[in-house]
C-alpha cells in the first residue's frame, strides 16, 4: 500500500476542491490518503477586510510566516507521496503554507516526492519558485508542479479577484464580468493527474526523482507576466521592509504605511503593465534568451504539452 499525504490551506475552497479533484483516482484500497489542512494561530477571515488583506503584505513577501497548530500527523511517519496546494498572496505563497514549510513538521517532506498544486489569479511565477526552494531546503523531491488560475481575461480578474476577496462573492459581476475564481470544469479536469499517479504507483517507490504527470499539460506559461511580476517584486521589497520597520502585523504604528502601500499600489497596477509592454517592445532582443531561460525555469518540473 501506498502512502498519499494531502496537505493544503483554502480560504474561498477553490483549493479544497481542486485537491478532491486531483485524488478522485487515488481513493483506492492500494493507497492510503491523509489529509491536512493547515491552521495557522494567526486568524486570517474570509472574507477578508481591506486593511487586513493589506496588513499580511509586509510578511509575506519577507517572509516571516504565523505558528501553525501541530498536524494530525507525526514526527517520524513517512509517506510516498506529498501532494502539497496553496494559494498566492502578494506573489509569494500564502503565509499558512509559509508557515507549515518553516515549522519542525515539514520534516515529513524530506527524501519524500513532493507535487505542488498552486491556485491562483494568474501571477503565480515568484510564488512557484520560491516553494520549490522552501521545498528544497527541508530535502523534500519536488518532480511535478501543476498550476491552476482563476477565469476571465487579466482586467476582468483586477475586479472580480478582489471582489471574491472582500465580499466572498462568486457570481458574474454587473452580469458582464465572468465569475470569480477557478472555472469547474478545471477543477474537474484536475482528476487525469491523480489518475496517472493512480497508475503508476510503482514509480513513487524507486529512486528516480522523474516527473509522473509529463504531456498532461500541467502549467502554462504566459510570458506576458514574467516582467511586471519582476518588477512587482522589485517594488514589493522595499515597502514591505519599510512597513516591518514600523512594526509587526496588527500595531497600529504601520496602519499608516500600510494604507499608503494600498493607495500606490491601485495606481501602480496599470503603470507597471504599460511599463513592461514598453520594456518588452523596445528591448526584446536584448531580454529575449533571459526571458525564455526564466519561463523554461518556470515550466520545469512538469513541463508542458
Amino acid at each position: 500500500m501506498k502512502r498519499v499525504l494531502v496537505v493544503y490551506y483554502s480560504q474561498s475552497g477553490d483549493v479544497t476542491r481542486a485537491v478532491e479533484s486531483f485524488t478522485k483516482f487515488l481513493q483506492t484500497a492500494e493507497i492510503e490518503l491523509t489529509w491536512e489542512c493547515i491552521k495557522p494561530k494567526d486568524n486570517y477571515p474570509f472574507p477578508w477586510s481591506l486593511y487586513k488583506f493589506f496588513d499580511v503584505f509586509p510578511e509575506c513577501v519577507n517572509g516571516e510566516p504565523p505558528e501553525i497548530y501541530p498536524p494530525k500527523f507525526g514526527n517520524d511517519e513517512k509517506f510516498d507521496l506529498i501532494i502539497l496546494a496553496y494559494q498566492v498572496w502578494f506573489l509569494a505563497p500564502s503565509l499558512p503554507i509559509q508557515g507549515f514549510l518553516k515549522s519542525k513538521y515539514a520534516k515529513v517532506l524530506e527524501n519524500t516526492k513532493v507535487i505542488t498544486l498552486v491556485v491562483c489569479r494568474n501571477m503565480w511565477h515568484s510564488a512557484s519558485e520560491t516553494m520549490k526552494k522552501m521545498i528544497a531546503e527541508v530535502g523534500g523531491i519536488h518532480i511535478d508542479n501543476v498550476v491552476l488560475t482563476h477565469q476571465g481575461p487579466p482586467l476582468a480578474t483586477f475586479i472580480t479577484t478582489p471582489r471574491l476577496l472582500l465580499t466572498g462573492k462568486k457570481n458574474r459581476f454587473l452580469g458582464v464580468l465572468p465569475a470569480a475564481g477557478v472555472r469547474d470544469e478545471d477543477i474537474y479536469a484536475l482528476s487525469r493527474f491523480g489518475k496517472r499517479i493512480a497508475n503508476n504507483l510503482a514509480a513513487l517507490s524507486d529512486s528516480s526523482r522523474q516527473p509522473m504527470l509529463q504531456g498532461l499539460g500541467a502549467v502554462e506559461v504566459n510570458q506576458r507576466y514574467v516582467i511586471p511580476e519582476f518588477i512587482g517584486r522589485l517594488v514589493y521589497r522595499p515597502w514591505a521592509k519599510i512597513a516591518r520597520f514600523f512594526g509587526k502585523q496588527g500595531s497600529w504604528s504601520r496602519i499608516p504605511i500600510v494604507c499608503i502601500f494600498a493607495v500606490q499600489l491601485i495606481f501602480a497596477i496599470p503603470i507597471v503593465l504599460i511599463v513592461s509592454t514598453v520594456v518588452q517592445l523596445l528591448f526584446a532582443p536584448l531580454i529575449h534568451k533571459k526571458i525564455a531561460s526564466y519561463v523554461e525555469l518556470l515550466k520545469s518540473p512538469s513541463g508542458v504539452d
